[in-house]
C-alpha cells in the first residue's frame, strides 16, 4: 500500500494513496543550492533523467543568491572546479564590474547553463508538499509549481534542501542542535557592497538564532536580521556603499538526519573513522557561538581547555552518512547529512557541500544502473566515479594519518596537526603561549604522562608551565591539578593563550570548566559569588586582542556567569548537599530584572557597537531549569 506523507499544521500525517504519477524520473533533486545544483548536474551528465525542484528563482544557494562569494576551507576537486573556472574567466573580462571572490551573479547563470547543457529539467519557484512511500521506500513526490500541483515518481530522490525537508516529510529520524538546549549555530545575513576600489564584495554579520522547524521564528529572524543596524545604518559612506541585502539567510546548522553511518567529533578525535570514505571535509571546528559553557564536554575539551578553535583537519565521510537509516530511494546531500552537532560546524563548508552533492549523484547512478540497493553499491565503482572529477583524490583512500596537509583557500596551505610524543618537546611547548597542541598531546598520551605533568607543575610558582600542566591534568581527570585550577579562578586569570588564530579561551574559564568536570566542591563559594553579583567585573580589563570573542565587560560577565552556573550544577549533581543553595541562588538571580546576560554576535564593523547584542537571559533560564528539574523529582 502506497502512503502519501504530508504536513498539516506542522504535523506529518500519512494517508492511503493510489496516486497516478504524471511523469517519471530517474532522480529528483529537491533544493538546487550548493549541494543540490552539483547533484542535479552530475546525475544528468551521467545520462540519468533528472528533475530539479527549487523554491527560489536561481541555483547555487549560499554561493549565489546567498552572497557568500568566498570559500572558507573545504577540499578542492569536483565538478564545481570547472564551473568556478568559467566564472573566473568571465570576471577577467572588462564587461563586468570587478568582484571580490567568486562573482555570484555570473556563477548563477553559469550553473544554469551547465544544468541546461546536461539536460536537467528545472522547476523554479516550486515546493515539495508530499512524499509517496511504499513501506520505507520513497517512490515519488507531490509538489507545487506556478502551473499547479504535480505527482512525479522517481527511482531516487536527493534531498538537498539544507534543512532535510523531504526527509522530514518521509518520516526520517533527526538530530538538531546541541544536547543541552537544542540550539543550532547562529545564522548570518549577507549584504553586497561597493568598496572604494570600485570592486563589489560582500559583508556579513552573525545575525542571531532561529528554530528552522518553527515558521513563525523563521519569519521573525528574517525581519530582525534585515533590519540590523549593520545593514540599515543611519548614514552610508562612500567607501562602502550598500548595493543589496541578500535574500537567502546563511543558515549554518539545522536538522541532521540519522543515517546508516554517523560521524561524530568524539569518534574522529579517537581515530574511529571510516576506511571507505566517499569524500573528506576540511575545516576547523568553526563554532560561531559565544556560549561555549553550554556545549558538550568533547567540544569544550577542544575549544575551551585546549583553545584549539583554529587548527584544520580532514574528516572522512562514509556513504552511509548520506543514507537515512531504514529508508530506500532517498539520499541526503548538504549540511543535513548524518553528523553530530560538534562536528557539523566543520562539515558545512561550500567546497565540501558541493562535493557532497556530486557524491549523492554518483551513488544514485550506481544503484540505478547496476540495479542494486543503495547500501550494496560497489565501493570500488563509487571511488572510480569520484576520481573521474577529483571529487576524491588518490590520497583520500589509504589508511588515514592524524591529519593530512591540505591546500585549501587560494594560495593557502594549512600545516598538518602533529601530535607531540617526546616529553622534552611537550615540556617546551607547555612553557610557551601556544600550548594547545601540547595540552592535547598529553591528553592523548593519558596516564603515561600523569606523573611527569605533576612533576613539571611543581617547578614554577605561577608560570605558564604550571598552569598548562594543570589544564592537561584536568583533561585526564587527575585531581592533582585542583589547587592550580582554583588559583586561576581566585586570580580571575584572563590570560589568553595564542594556540589559535582567534577565539582562544582565557585561563579562568578553562579552569572553571575543568573544576566543574572534576566535581570540586572547594571552588563552590567562588562560583556562587560570580553568579550572585557582577560587581567584580568593573575592576577587570578586557583583552582587546580577544574582542571578537569577548567584546566588552557585559560579555565578559556572561562568560563568568555561564561557566560558573554549569560548573556549580555539575558539582551539585554529584554532591546533593549543594543543591538547595544552588537552586535558591540561581532562581533568585535569574528573576532579578536588573540581570542582563549579553553576548555580541560576530560583525566586521567595529562601529556597529550595540547593534548585534543578544540577550541570553531566557536561554540561560531554560538551561538552568532543564538541568536542575530532576533534583526535585
Amino acid at each position: 500500500m502506497m502512503r502519501l506523507m504530508e504536513k498539516h499544521a506542522g504535523v506529518i500525517t500519512p494517508s492511503a494513496s493510489t496516486a497516478a504519477f504524471e511523469d517519471h524520473y530517474d532522480v529528483i533533486v529537491v533544493g538546487l543550492g550548493t549541494a543540490g545544483s552539483m547533484a542535479a548536474i552530475r546525475a544528468a551528465q551521467k545520462g540519468l533523467k533528472v528533475l530539479g525542484i527549487e523554491k527560489l528563482s536561481c541555483m547555487g544557494g549560499t554561493g549565489t543568491t546567498g552572497g557568500v562569494v568566498g570559500y572558507y576551507y573545504g577540499n578542492r576537486g569536483g565538478i564545481f572546479e570547472p564551473i568556478d573556472s568559467q566564472v573566473a574567466a568571465y570576471q577577467r573580462q572588462d564587461d563586468f564590474v570587478p568582484f571580490l571572490g567568486v562573482h555570484s551573479e555570473i556563477k548563477n547563470w553559469v550553473i544554469d547553463s551547465e544544468a541546461v547543457k546536461a539536460g536537467v529539467d528545472v522547476e523554479y519557484e516550486s515546493y515539495v508538499i508530499g512524499v509517496y512511500l511504499e513501506g520505507q521506500a520513497v517512490k515519488g513526490l507531490r509538489w507545487v509549481s506556478p502551473t499547479g500541483v504535480h505527482h512525479t515518481s522517481a527511482k531516487f530522490v536527493i534531498d538537498s534542501t539544507g534543512n532535510a525537508e523531504v526527509c522530514e516529510l518521509a518520516g526520517c529520524s533527526f538530530d538538531m542542535g546541541r544536547e543541552m538546549d537544542g540550539t543550532c549555530q547562529p545564522f548570518s545575513n549577507v549584504q553586497m557592497r561597493l568598496y572604494p576600489n570600485l570592486k563589489v564584495g560582500n559583508f556579513y554579520t552573525d545575525s542571531g538564532y532561529m528554530d528552522i522547524s518553527n515558521a513563525e521564528d523563521v519569519t521573525r529572524a528574517i525581519f530582525e536580521s534585515n533590519l540590523l543596524g549593520t545593514h540599515l545604518q543611519e548614514r552610508y559612506e562612500a567607501e562602502s556603499m550598500l548595493l543589496k541585502i541578500c535574500q537567502l539567510l546563511g543558515i549554518r546548522e539545522s536538522r541532521n538526519i540519522v543515517g546508516e553511518e554517523r560521524v561524530t567529533f568524539a569518534d574522529f578525535l579517537e581515530g574511529r573513522v571510516t576506511r571507505e570514505p566517499v569524500f573528506q571535509g576540511f575545516s576547523n571546528l568553526d563554532n560561531h557561538g559565544k556560549d561555549m559553557a553550554f556545549e558538550s564536554n568533547t567540544q569544550q575539551d577542544w575549544l575551551v581547555a585546549a583553545s584549539l578553535f583554529g587548527p584544520c583537519f580532514n574528516v572522512p565521510i562514509p556513504r552511509g552518512s548520506l543514507i537515512p537509516r531504514g529508508f530506500d530511494g532517498l539520499l541526503a546531500a548538504g549540511r543535513c547529512i548524518s553528523l553530530d552537532h560538534d562536528i557539523a560546524s566543520a562539515i558545512r563548508q561550500k567546497r565540501d557541500m558541493e562535493k557532497c552533492g556530486e557524491t549523492a549523484a554518483n551513488m544514485a547512478y550506481l544503484s540505478i544502473t547496476e540495479e542494486v540497493p543503495i547500501r550494496e553499491i560497489s565501493y570500488e565503482q563509487l571511488v572510480e566515479l569520484q576520481l573521474e572529477t577529483r571529487c576524491m583524490r588518490a590520497g583520500d583512500r589509504p589508511e588515514f594519518k592524524e591529519i593530512t596537509p591540505q591546500e585549501s583557500n587560494d594560495e593557502l596551505t594549512v600545516p598538518a596537526m602533529k601530535w607531540l610524543n617526546d616529553p622534552q618537546e611537550i615540556k617546551e611547548a607547555l612553557s610557551f603561549d601556544k600550548s594547545g597542541f601540547a595540552i592535547w598531546s598529553t591528553k592523548r598520551l593519558g596516564d603515561q604522562m600523569r606523573g611527569t605533568l605533576q612533576d613539571w607543575m611543581g617547578e614554577q610558582d605561577y608560570g605558564l608551565l604550571r598552569k598548562n600542566c594543570a589544564l592537561a591534568l584536568g583533561l585526564i581527570g587527575d585531581p592533582a591539578c585542583l589547587p592550580v585550577l582554583r588559583e586561576m579562578v581566585y586570580r580571575r586569570d584572563l590570560y589568553v593563550p595564542k594556540s589559535s588564530r582567534k577565539f582562544n579561551q582565557p585561563h579562568v574559564f578553562a579552569a572553571i570548566y575543568l573544576l566543574g568536570r572534576l566535581k570540586d566542591q572547594d571552588i563552590m563559594p567562588e562560583l556562587l559569588s560570580f553568579i550572585q553579583s557582577d560587581a567584580f567585573i568593573d575592576k577587570m580589563d578586557v583583552d582587546r586582542s580577544n574582542d571578537e570573542f569577548i567584546f566588552d565587560l557585559k560579555e565578559l560577565y556572561f562568560q563568568f556567569f555561564s561557566f560558573s552556573m554549569i560548573a556549580a550544577i555539575r558539582i551539585a549533581d554529584a554532591i546533593p548537599e549543594w543543591r538547595s543553595q544552588v537552586t535558591e541562588l540561581l532562581t533568585k538571580r535569574l528573576a532579578d530584572p536588573k540581570l542582563e546576560l549579553v553576548i555580541t554576535l560576530k560583525t566586521h564593523l567595529k562601529e556597529a557597537n550595540g547593534f548585534l547584542k543578544k540577550n541570553m537571559n531566557d536561554r540561560v533560564k531554560y538551561i538552568c531549569e532543564k538541568r536542575v528539574q530532576h533534583w526535585m523529582e
